[in-house]
């Protein structure tokens, strides 16, 4: 039996204002790989790529610098959610797993392969999008809708498949990740309910109206993109925003006021915040 393969992280700090520029330097080992993550009270960022080779950790080490560390040991709360766990559940209405399910698995099972960092239930900004849909899905009604903005792994939008609804558009402006969410849609039996395209919200006016619409997007992009989020939203209608960070919600939420949007619920987990509001 050979041994497997040792599974590496490269991780890098660099300014904040650099972002942009890494993304695109760092574009040829899929986008899908990359975490960047602002950190709190600085003008800091951290750039992480998950699983890497040890071809790739030499080419990374060489070109760019930053260290390569073992990913089953890294203390990243999305790096310990690419290990294999037990199923996830989410409100008592969901199970989340990162593990190939067997024959005859329940209906309301969500598959995320293991070999990705985001989207698999168990990272802050997820975890949280997930109980919030829990709680508003339907909102008694038989038939409802949702459109899922920067859907990654497009767990959300199998999340409102699961939870019943009949129409569901997932947009990302990465090609990777709408290659990825429809993938998933396809492993978890709902490419039918879910149409995935690759859309930039800031640009696309072809949104339609939902009755509920998520948004899992860092805290600078979702202050721009709030305006057309809420005109996709059906009056009387939920929207859903995570990525923002605890010391941003000072400034994010007070924003979403101004577009009168009522704020039902603010979640804080750990340095993450979500909020649930109405139109």
């Amino acid at each position: 039996m050979t041994e497997p393969r040792n599974r590496l992280i490269w991780r890098k700090l660099c300014s904040a204002k650099w972002v942009d520029s890494w993304e695109e330097r760092l574009h040829w080992i899929g986008c899908e790989r990359l975490a960047i993550t602002q950190l709190s009270g600085s003008n800091g960022a951290r750039l992480e790529i998950y699983d890497v080779t040890e071809k790739e950790a030499e080419i990374l080490k060489k070109q760019f610098g930053g260290e390569i560390r073992n990913l089953s040991r890294s203390t990243a709360d999305w790096a310990r959610s690419i290990i294999q766990r037990k199923p996830i559940s989410i409100r008592g209405k969901l199970l989340v797993t990162n593990a190939e399910p067997a024959p005859n698995q329940p209906d309301n099972l969500i598959f995320i392969p293991a070999g990705l960092a985001f989207g698999t239930g168990e990272h802050a900004t997820t975890a949280s999008c997930l109980r919030l849909l829990c709680d508003v899905a339907g909102g008694g009604r038989s038939f409802w809708s949702l459109l899922d903005v920067g859907t990654g792994t497009g767990i959300l939008a199998i999340a409102a498949a699961k939870l019943g609804a009949k129409r569901i558009e997932a947009i990302d402006y990465d090609a990777t990740a709408v290659k990825t969410a429809k993938q998933n849609c396809q492993l978890n039996g709902c490419s039918r309910i879910v149409r995935v395209r690759r859309a930039d919200i800031l640009k696309t006016d072809e949104l339609g109206s939902y009755d509920v619409v998520t948004a899992n997007l860092y805290g600078g992009l979702l202050g721009k993109a709030a305006p057309r989020l809420m005109r996709a939203t059906q009056p009387g209608g939920c929207l859903i925003f995570s990525g923002i960070l605890r010391d941003q919600a000072e400034e994010v939420i007070p924003s979403l006021r101004q577009l009168n949007l009522q704020i039902i619920e603010t979640r804080t987990r750990g340095k993450w915040c979500a909020v649930l509001a109405r139109k």
